[in-house]
């Protein structure tokens, strides 16, 4: 239907331009991407020279304007691990817009579809002290001088603010800017309840202790609409995260004594350059690359498989896991069986189990050896590993 007359005498009511309309025809003029920024820890600034239109409100163009925990809508001050939403408001006719941090994604305390617009949003956390570079600092401004491990501190992570121009594909909570337009998610993938991958505080963080091997972190990632990490990205997100200790926890959730996988962001040191936690120890992260082998796998001396390979650590090579070659191994041929299960096709390889996918950061007890670059080169993908989990990344809107 149309929508818009010209009628230069205003008898035709489609021809009256209100502010309802201009909502419609021009929702948004921004200047600068990154319109939101932060000035502290806990401290916002809206630039200037944006404006906003809200359907069956008015019309805003915006001031720099500081905003902090006293404009939320509820509450006096914010909650680590929580995801907040910045909402622009119509307060009235005559009146200037203004702006409230929510943790409500559809619209705060007080207003409604019709009065209030979400235009941005940050997760509140833990932060590293870092110099211009990235490069982790301790108190004193020292890159990696005595103590930068624990130079952490409670605010808004500055990579976790999105706008609606600057965020990713996916839904933005629980995510930090990466680079070259990637977002990565800050915590170790968590069940979203939906068949999908959260990332969340203080979630248990999947493995194959629920049935997932890498195609099953695959799948999910793909109800989400993220992916794995490459071991590039991998490297770039852990980056600034202090190295796994055998003794303490203090750094990483990485001591020898360790029995189990613990909750996403317990480890308060365990943070990175960028704000991403558990980076080193807790769960192995299956990255996004595969390669083959070029000898047969390296098996225990008592002819078993590794420890990490998950369910089947410790079981005999050859015992009925029924996968292997039909033919001697150094021979191209298929598995005797699909390693994949019933319905999903076989895997045609030269040598048996040659097939890899890399996993980065290391796992609870892994002690020093878990760090951030660290990376482990002998899992087959359908391993059910319960030390495998992931992160996810998506790319930018």
């Amino acid at each position: 239907m149309r929508f818009l007359t010209n009628d230069f005498v205003n008898r035709d009511p489609r021809a009256l331009l209100n502010t309802g309309k201009i909502a419609t025809l021009s929702e948004t003029a921004i200047p600068i991407k990154q319109y939101i920024t932060v000035i502290g820890s806990d401290t916002l600034q809206i630039e200037e020279g944006c404006i906003f239109s809200i359907f069956g409100g008015g019309v805003f163009k915006t001031e720099n304007t500081a905003l902090s925990a006293a404009d939320l809508d509820s509450g006096a001050a914010f909650t680590v691990g929580k995801d907040y939403y910045i909402f622009l408001c119509d307060a009235g006719e005559g009146n200037d817009e203004v702006y409230k941090i929510s943790l409500n994604s559809t619209y705060p305390a007080g207003y409604g579809a019709a009065n209030s617009r979400k235009i941005g949003g940050f997760h509140y956390g833990k932060c590293r002290k870092v110099n211009a570079a990235l490069a982790p600092v301790n108190a004193s401004g020292a890159v990696r001088g005595t103590n930068w491990e624990s130079s952490v501190f409670d605010g808004i992570v500055p990579r976790s603010v999105w706008t609606l121009a600057h965020r990713p594909k996916c839904n933005p909570e629980g995510m930090v800017y990466l680079a070259n337009g990637t977002w990565v998610d800050i915590y170790l993938s968590s069940d979203d309840g939906a068949g999908g991958l959260a990332s969340a505080y203080n979630a248990t963080p999947m493995t194959g202790t629920e049935g997932l091997n890498w195609y099953g972190f695959v799948e999910r990632a793909l109800v989400s609409g993220k992916r794995l990490l490459t071991y590039e990205e991998f490297c770039m997100a852990a980056f600034g995260s202090p190295q796994g200790m055998a003794d303490s926890n203090t750094n990483a959730w990485s001591a020898t004594g360790n029995t189990g996988r613990q909750k996403t962001g317990y480890v308060a040191n365990a943070v990175s350059s960028i704000g991403c936690r558990d980076c080193v120890g807790n769960v192995w992260e299956w990255l996004n690359e595969l390669i083959t082998r070029a000898e047969h796998v390296k098996l225990n001396g008592s002819g078993t498989f590794p420890s990490y390979d998950g369910g089947r650590a410790g079981k005999e090579y050859t015992n009925g896991n029924g996968h292997y070659h039909a033919t001697n191994d150094g021979v191209w041929g298929w598995d005797t069986t699909s390693p994949f299960g019933d319905g999903y096709g076989n895997i045609y390889q030269y040598n048996d189990y040659s097939l890899v996918a890399l996993l980065g950061g290391g796992r609870w007890g892994d002690g020093v050896l878990a760090g951030a670059r660290a990376v482990y080169l002998s899992t087959i993908p359908w391993i059910v590993g319960t030390s495998f989990g992931a992160r996810c990344a998506c790319d930018s809107l």
